[in-house]
């Protein structure tokens, strides 16, 4: 995990320099946040890594922070017991559900948070809006379903809580863990800035996420030309197979 420790340094002393030359200016802006790095390149020794994001409020107030990975359409399947075999008995595809969410937050969101405010903007593991692709389950109950998204997600640490830390009454910061599976892709970042259980600002960031080197190479061409990529895979295969076995012959 690394982390560009000069770079926090120095974004850590131009917070506290806005706070104590322009204290007014800065609180009535938006909250203020940076991140660590807002970049993340994986290559094939990539083990997962670490960013902090820190910022600035106001006293009294809460900060609530929200990152979202890459959609996609996902199906999700039930599994049943039955003659003590499990099953998939059926499946619902929901229409643009983040591969990622991680949420952070100093106190139960419940707790900072009105009901209406977390379901308009989909604040908490069980507010992501589910919406199936076919008409036909338009009507299915969607809390069975979100609570299985959420488990398989949480399973791959793909959705997660952070604590977020208060350094003094203004100073925040948390720490984000990025795991080795991660996917690539734009990673909104969005703070809220919370008084009385209602949101009063918004602030957004970007985190980009690539793969580099030869397997960066590889996997745009298997998205870009999937079918080639399956038969070069099979036609690889059989050739490394042909040849263990000459060599075992050999032998």
């Amino acid at each position: 995990m690394k982390i560009n420790k000069i770079n926090f340094f120095n974004y850590k002393m131009i917070i506290l320099f806005c706070i104590i030359i322009f204290p007014n200016i800065v609180y009535a802006q938006k909250t203020y946040f940076d991140l660590s790095q807002n970049e993340i390149n994986i290559d094939t020794n990539f083990t997962g890594q670490e960013l902090i994001l820190f910022g600035l409020t106001e006293p009294k107030q809460d900060i609530i922070v929200v990152v979202r990975g890459p959609e996609e359409d996902l199906t999700i399947r039930n599994k049943k017991r039955i003659l003590g075999f499990w099953f998939n008995t059926n499946s619902v595809t929901f229409a643009k559900i983040p591969k990622v969410y991680f949420i952070c937050s100093n106190y139960n969101i419940e707790y900072l948070l009105d009901e209406k405010e977390r379901y308009d903007n989909e604040i908490g593991f069980n507010k992501i809006k589910l919406i199936p692709k076919n008409e036909k389950n338009l009507f299915v109950d969607l809390k069975d379903w979100n609570e299985s998204l959420i488990r398989i997600q949480k399973q791959k640490n793909m959705y997660k809580h952070f604590k977020l830390e208060s350094i003094d009454e203004k100073l925040f910061q948390t720490r984000l863990y990025f795991p080795a599976n991660i996917p690539t892709g734009k990673y909104d970042v969005t703070t809220y800035r919370i008084k009385d259980k209602k949101i009063i600002s918004l602030s957004n960031k970007l985190i980009l996420i690539n793969k580099t080197g030869i397997g960066s190479k590889i996997y745009i061409f298997a998205q870009e030309n999937s079918i080639l990529y399956g038969i070069a895979t099979i036609i690889f295969a059989i050739i490394i197979g042909a040849g263990a076995a000459a060599i075992f012959r050999k032998l």
